[in-house]
């Protein structure tokens, strides 16, 4: 049995300092309860880019909204040099745990949707940026790449992860299902509509673990932002017919059999714990492994490239 944990926390949106300070008091909350493993939602580390859609974010050349991305690329980690990847690695190595979480990474002038990977000696084993953003994420992030679309060791098992909409992707779970993933990370910006039902199709599909993750993200969260370094502020009106809750949490886990063993976290902060056994895997791929006997690869195209 191995005991994972999904934060389900707010950021300090467009702080990434803050946000790691207060993410690291929930991780070191998980290990006092014996996680060996703990996820965080997409992007937590500044906060999700919730603005372009409700600001007019695809407006040309607009002031507003390039000052607004400057503010979120400064506050995206440079995997090259970054002190909050490095505390995050003297953490990991600390507690003896394995993180896989969600960041805004920052590369030259563009900014991506990645999903790290530190083990439990404090070492950085995968950074995996999200193949193709959704709708308006695109005027944010950039397309990412397959060298991060690869599973990992963990517990003499191997893991693998992704980013929000990439788990609708099915060449992209099975690109890690054929690297005998058993657990599978699911990180999103916040929304039990979307994890609810995906969580347990994934699990059923793959016969697997999965553990959906979300963020959380509230009004009072962006009322004290600064109109200098987030001029859109001006156009989301916050006093007047907003909801409290613009992304509302739905951490949830499923296990091989596609059962939901949570009900998902809604409206809060906390942690969801799941104790799980990855021989149950296993048994349940005796019936079905569609990358193992169910697959005939000798009459399907390959069209995945397993990380290379």
């Amino acid at each position: 049995m191995v005991r994972i944990a999904g934060i389900q926390i707010a950021p300090i949106v467009l702080n990434s300092q803050k946000t790691w300070e207060k993410l690291s008091d929930f991780i070191r909350e998980a290990c006092d309860q014996e996680a060996q493993l703990v996820s965080w939602g997409e992007t937590l580390i500044p906060g999700y880019p919730f603005w372009p859609s409700p600001t007019g974010g695809a407006k040309w050349n607009d002031s507003d909204q390039k000052k607004t991305y400057s503010t979120y690329w400064h506050e995206a980690l440079d995997l090259t040099n970054s002190s909050i990847l490095r505390e995050m690695q003297n953490l990991a190595k600390e507690l003896k745990v394995m993180m896989m979480g969600g960041i805004a990474e920052k590369s030259s002038g563009s900014t991506y949707c990645t999903l790290i990977t530190i083990d439990d000696n404090g070492k950085l084993i995968n950074r995996h940026r999200k193949i193709k953003p959704t709708y308006e994420e695109r005027l944010i992030w950039a397309d990412g790449d397959a060298k991060g679309l690869v599973t990992v060791p963990f517990q003499s098992y191997k893991i693998g992860g992704l980013n929000c909409w990439e788990n609708w992707i099915p060449y992209a779970r099975a690109a890690l299902h054929r690297q005998n993933e058993m657990l599978h990370i699911a990180v999103w910006p916040g929304s039990d509509g979307l994890t609810k039902d995906i969580t347990r199709f994934m699990a059923l599909e793959g016969r697997y673990w999965v553990i959906s993750v979300s963020g959380l993200l509230r009004t009072e969260d962006l009322v004290n932002l600064s109109e200098t370094d987030f001029p859109v502020k001006k156009y989301l009106d916050l006093e007047n017919n907003q909801p409290k809750y613009w992304q509302n949490g739905g951490t949830v886990v499923a296990d091989p059999k596609g059962r939901l063993i949570n009900d998902p976290l809604i409206e809060k902060e906390g942690i969801v714990y799941a104790d799980i056994n990855f021989r149950e895997v296993i048994e349940e791929r005796m019936n079905f492994d569609y990358s193992g006997h169910y697959s005939r690869f000798d009459i399907f195209n390959e069209p995945m490239n397993q990380g290379k």
